[in-house]
């Protein structure tokens, strides 16, 4: 029996180990999951080994203009332009280095001092069909239609498939209010660039423009397909849903716009006048403050928040607002009421009798007032409880 016992133990201690060799061996081939490495990751990883690489070589033109690039990606336009007139200081007839430096400045809104660059980058024979699609747009921007269309043409000579080239002939035929062909050459654009993000922004525009709204939220659909956290695609959204008085849908998009990219003035001044026009003054008083500090020059937005802290009981902050706006130009008759009403208001306690109080919104001409329709788009649908016993 002892024996037998014996042998039963040291069979037991056997599968023992074998068994914890087992789970010892699975332990290795249960590799765990990767962490996903975004695209932004890449760009940030590359942006640190090329400082790294400058810190031990400050004298390398390349590596500047490497990580130009790369800050152009990540929408550091600042960062992006002193790297490259640190390229250009160093070696400054590199073609190629021009072409960035106007890549970047037409990130920045400069199409004429990006139009220099590009030009000189052509002088000094940075000759391809990028730079040709380049000059196109720079010269469509500054409304000279037949330069543009001569560079688009040399473009397409040399690489026929180049969807921007056709995005850019698209835009030039918009400017000329041809609709029909600029639609054509933005399909020729999707056909060839399904992921160009403009595309789709301006395609969604446009058709929001000739009011066929589910065209304009299925491009825009389509784009977010490509580009989730697009704060443009979400703010077109935003102005297609309130063309089509869907304002509850209309809000929700800024938000979400306002969330992805705080620069977005538009989003924050439209979600604003959509509270003000439904007299939610204190709803629209946040909103349309912030688009007043981003940009106090912004159209109607110093006016819409004097009117926005009158109604809100802000009278002595609203008089100083009403008096900016006329001394701006005396001829300014709502600042004047405006500034009229907040010191009776402040002296008496009352609005002054026989004056329209009501505020005038006639100069916002993207607020139409057309029948109001119910916004359907964020109603759930009731679900029946049942049958009733009988």
């Amino acid at each position: 029996m002892k024996k037998n016992r014996h042998i039963s133990l040291y069979f037991l201690s056997i599968l023992l180990l074998v068994s914890a060799c087992i789970s010892e061996s699975k332990k290795g081939i249960n590799i765990p999951p990767v962490p996903e490495v975004t695209e932004k990751a890449r760009r940030e990883a590359a942006i640190a080994f090329l400082t790294d690489a400058i810190e031990a070589s400050p004298s390398s033109s390349e590596n500047y203009y490497k990580r130009s690039l790369l800050y152009l990606e990540n929408e550091k336009i600042n960062d992006a332009l002193d790297d490259i007139n640190t390229s250009i200081s160093i070696k400054p007839n590199v073609g190629t280095y021009f072409q960035a430096k106007a890549l970047i400045l037409r990130a920045s809104n400069q199409p004429s001092l990006a139009l220099e660059a590009a030009s000189k980058a052509e002088v000094l024979n940075a000759e391809s069909p990028e730079l040709y699609t380049l000059l196109g747009d720079l010269y469509q921007q500054l409304n000279m239609f037949e330069k543009a269309k001569a560079y688009l043409r040399k473009s397409l000579q040399i690489s026929p498939n180049n969807g921007e080239t056709y995005f850019v002939q698209g835009e030039i035929s918009a400017k000329m209010a041809d609709t029909a062909t600029a639609l054509g050459y933005f399909q020729q654009t999707l056909s060839l660039k399904p992921s160009f993000l403009p595309v789709y922004l301006k395609l969604a525009q446009i058709h929001t423009n000739l009011r066929e709204y589910d065209l304009a939220l299925l491009y825009a659909d389509k784009g977010l397909r490509f580009h989730p956290k697009n704060g443009n695609l979400f703010l077109q959204k935003g102005n297609t849903y309130q063309k089509s008085w869907k304002l509850d849908s209309a809000i929700l998009c800024y938000n979400k716009a306002i969330t992805l990219d705080t620069s977005l003035i538009e989003a924050n001044f439209n979600t604003g006048m959509i509270y003000f026009k439904s007299k939610a003054y204190r709803f629209a008083l946040p909103f349309i403050e912030k688009a007043f500090n981003q940009n106090a020059k912004y159209p109607e937005v110093k006016f819409l928040y004097a009117q926005c802290l009158e109604y809100t009981g802000d009278f002595a902050k609203a008089e100083t607002y009403y008096s900016e706006l006329l001394a701006s130009n005396s001829q300014d008759y709502r600042a004047l009421n405006g500034v009229y009403r907040t010191q009776h208001k402040q002296k008496y306690g009352l609005y002054p009798t026989g004056l329209d109080t009501k505020f005038d919104t006639t100069s916002y001409p993207s607020f139409e007032a057309p029948t109001r329709k119910v916004d359907t788009t964020t109603i759930r649908p009731l679900k029946p409880k049942g049958i009733l016993n009988n």
